[in-house]
This record gives structure tokens, sequence and C-alpha cells, in this order.
């Protein structure tokens, strides 16, 4: 039929009807992809924090015998008053710190501590060192004034980090309201995901949806918690032993490491600081306490981000790793989550090939 003239209008007519369809088609995912694309940061963290968050809220919502839209409602407000309270508690604190320092300043008193006799011995800057932190205790104003170009310079890079932060804080709130809508509706979206991904890749498709729950709340807890707890712990030994601007530490080492740099290099200047100012048995003390809590990420976080996944530990690390450095704080989920799908597909194609193979074989004789 093919060689008729029929049957080669009936090949044209398709193929145009298929052309057009398939244009339809991108052309409709790209306007979307393009009207979604000023908030698809913050949908994705909505998605990463209504994931990670769904077990707790499942229990909350069966124990206490609430609707799914309640119980929503309070892990929104809950989730609202864990990240604005940090962020408020160190504003004020910055702020109230800049301000003493400032009226400090004016009076004319010592706001830089003198050095101590050891930064003399420092090889090849020690002198120089020493030098320009001795004129900064004795005459902080003088020191100001011949640098003012560049103290304005650093204030206006400390100010766009400020502002680029607050703008990071307002996107995650936001994402938190839109967590919590789709918690309010989850039974409705799984079912509709589960049939999705049954529909993309039939059996497996729930297989792939499972793992990709899983990595993100296990990355959750072994990435995040880790170092919320790891800060809070930090932030306890500083103002237990007295250490300026305690707040703005801890936040530093919170953002360090959960882009899986760690706070070693905030904190190991800070026990040197204590062993420079602080009597040897403070200095002590604050070292013996903080020493473990800098290993305490190395020991329980490959052990939670691997926790009950097929994914060997080395993927869900790696994936974690490389999503940061590719995609941010949204890569730090997203990588782990397609390194894991992508694993499990390659051990399902070599087994694939090894069932072939063997069907391959020559029967054996009896």
């Amino acid at each position: 039929m093919i060689d008729t003239e029929k049957g080669r209008a009936d090949i044209t007519r398709f193929t145009i009807d298929v052309a057009i369809r398939l244009g339809l088609i991108a052309t409709v995912i790209y306007v979307s992809l393009l009207l979604l694309q000023p908030v698809a940061a913050l949908m994705m963290w909505a998605i990463i924090l209504s994931v990670a968050v769904y077990p707790l809220f499942d229990i909350a919502r069966r124990r206490l015998h609430l609707r799914g839209g309640v119980a929503a409602a309070l892990f929104s407000i809950l989730m609202l008053v864990l990240l604005l309270t940090p962020v408020v508690l160190l504003a004020a604190s910055a702020v109230g710190s800049l301000d003493e320092y400032a009226r400090m300043l004016l009076r004319g008193e010592h706001v830089v501590p003198p050095p101590p006799e050891s930064v003399k011995d420092w090889p090849m800057v020690g002198a120089r060192v020493y030098d320009f932190w001795l004129t900064a205790s004795n005459d902080a104003r003088a020191l100001v004034t011949a640098h003012v170009g560049q103290l304005a310079s650093v204030g206006r890079w400390m100010g766009g980090i400020a502002a680029g932060v607050f703008l990071g804080v307002l996107q995650f709130a936001g994402a938190i309201v839109v967590a919590g809508v789709l918690l309010a509706y989850s039974d409705e979206l799984t079912g509709t995901l589960r049939g999705l991904a049954v529909r993309v890749a039939e059996t497996r498709g729930r297989h792939f949806l499972e793992i990709a729950g899983s990595t993100i709340r296990n990355v959750s807890q072994g990435v995040i918690g880790i170092a919320l707890l790891q800060s809070v712990l930090l932030a306890i030994g500083m103002l237990v032993a007295g250490v300026p601007f305690a707040g703005a530490i801890t936040f530093v080492c919170l953002v360090l490491a959960i882009v899986q740099v760690g706070p070693n290099i905030v904190m190991i200047p800070v026990i040197i600081w204590t062993w420079m100012y602080l009597p040897a048995l403070h200095a002590g003390l604050f070292t013996a306490y903080t020493l473990p809590l800098l290993l305490l990420d190395n020991v329980l976080r490959p052990i939670l981000m691997a926790r009950g996944l097929p994914t060997p530990m080395a993927v869900i690390v790696a994936g974690v790793i490389c999503g940061t450095l590719a995609g941010g704080l949204i890569g730090l989920f997203v990588g782990p989550v397609v390194l894991s799908v992508f694993y499990d597909l390659l051990v399902a194609w070599i087994a694939a090939g090894r069932k072939v193979g063997e069907s391959d074989l020559p029967t054996p004789m009896p």
C-alpha cells in the first residue's frame, strides 16, 4: 500500500500530523518552563522540604488525628519559626555589636585588643603584623581614617552578601509556605506521581520514586541535620567561652557545613584565639570540647545518608559533593537523587545483559 498514491498520501498526512502535534507539545512545554523559571528555585525547595518532612507530617497527622490542611499549616508555622528565629537573633546580635563598637570608636576606647608578644616571633611577617596590630589597638580612629576607602569597599562587599542572604531567607520562607500547600494535598499528589512514574518507567517507576524520596530524606538528615546539630553545639561552646561575634561565627559554620566545606577553617582560628586571650585551663577545655565536634560530621553523616538505601554510600557522597559544586544548595539534593537513579538503572541494565547472555548459552546435555 505504500507504493500506491493513496498510501503515500496517508503517510505524508500522518507525518505532518505527528510533526504538528510534537511541535505543539514542545511549544506548550517551553512556554510552561519559561513561565515557571522565576519561581523554579522556590518550587524546587518546596518539593525538597515537603518530601523531607513528610514522614513527620504523616506521623503527627495520624497520632493527633488532624486533617491534612491543619497539620500542614502547623508544620509550615513551625518551620517558619525555626528559620526566622535564628536569623532575627543573628541580625539583632550583629547590629548590636556594630553599634557598640561604633560607640567605643567615637569615645576613643580600645576597640582592638593589644597583640601578644608572641606575634613578633612569626616567620617573615611577624614584625609587620605586630606593628599594624599595635597601631590598630592604640589609635583605631586614625587607622579607620587612613583606610576609609578600603573599609568602604569591604562594607559594600559585606552589604552585598547581607542582601543576598536576606533574599535567600525570603525565598526559603516562601518555599516553606508552598511546601505547606503541597503537604496539605500530599495524598492526591503522591497518587499522581506514582501513576506518572509507572507510566514513564512501568514496573520500575515506583521504585525510582521511592529511591528519590528516601535519598532526599537521608541527605536532609545527614547534611542539614548534622550541620544544624554541629553548629548549635559549637555555638554553645563559644558562648560559654565568651568568644566575640559568636552568632556570626555560628552562621558561617552552618553555611560551610551545609556546602560540604566544613567549619574547621573558621573554628581553628577561634581555638588559636582562645589560647592567646583566655586562661590556659579555659582554652584547654574549649579545645577539648570543640575538636570532637569538628569530626562529628565525618562520623555521622555517611551513616545517615546511606541508611536504608540500595545505593552505595560512595555514590551518595559523590552526588552530594558534585551536586553542590554544580548547582549550589539545590544541587546538594538533586545530585544524589540523579546519581542514585542512574546507578540503579546501570545495575538493572547489567543484570538484564547477564540474563540475556545466560539464555544464549547452549543447553547442557543430560
